[in-house]
């Protein structure tokens, strides 16, 4: 399993908005190289297709000219219909934060064996603090790269942007 289809599996079933077969669209849309934001890329994809009737949007409570495939619609979950215009953006931009810290673990593998003990690991960076989980793990040490990529079972943060970055003991003994 790649990480973009574990990244989209976590966002599908830790957010609840999409039906857990919109997990492989989620994975697709990561597939780009992310230049565009998540909000422009599923826009996108919410405008490809036959767009649902004036009387449905009207029914979902959005405006006649957003645009809503049938297949964005179909893939919205009970509780995705009461937000049917951000349910893939939100669920896009949390997969697309898992990736990234991926990415970013990936990036520094040649720095750690070259570091060897003077590497200490990853440390969290949290960008918002409304999440108490989150709060308690910033600026701590992760126990392993593989287990802070994805947010803990606990973190109640929607999008979980948080970041990590490497931890070095420049001073430490090498010897």
């Amino acid at each position: 399993m790649t990480i973009e289809n574990e990244a989209a599996s976590e966002a599908v079933a830790r957010l609840g908005l999409l039906k857990p077969e919109a997990a492989k669209t989620i994975s697709r849309l990561l597939l780009a190289e992310m230049g565009d934001h998540p909000r422009a890329i599923c826009t996108a994809y919410r405008k490809n297709g036959v767009q649902i009737s004036r009387e449905e949007k009207k029914a979902l409570g959005i405006r006649v000219n957003a645009f809503l495939s049938y297949a964005a619609f179909n893939e919205l979950s009970e509780a995705g219909k009461g937000a049917p215009l951000s349910a893939h953006e939100t669920t896009l931009l949390r997969a697309t934060f898992s990736v990234l810290r991926y990415r970013a673990v990936e990036k520094q593998t040649d720095f750690r064996k070259q570091l060897g003990a003077c590497f200490l690991g990853f440390e969290y960076d949290v960008l918002a603090a409304n999440c108490p989980t989150c709060i308690g793990l910033n600026g701590t040490i992760a126990r392993s790269a593989k287990e802070a990529i994805f947010p803990n079972p606990s973190c109640t943060c929607v999008t979980a942007n948080y970041g990590l970055r490497p931890k070095v003991d420049w001073l430490a003994d090498v010897s």
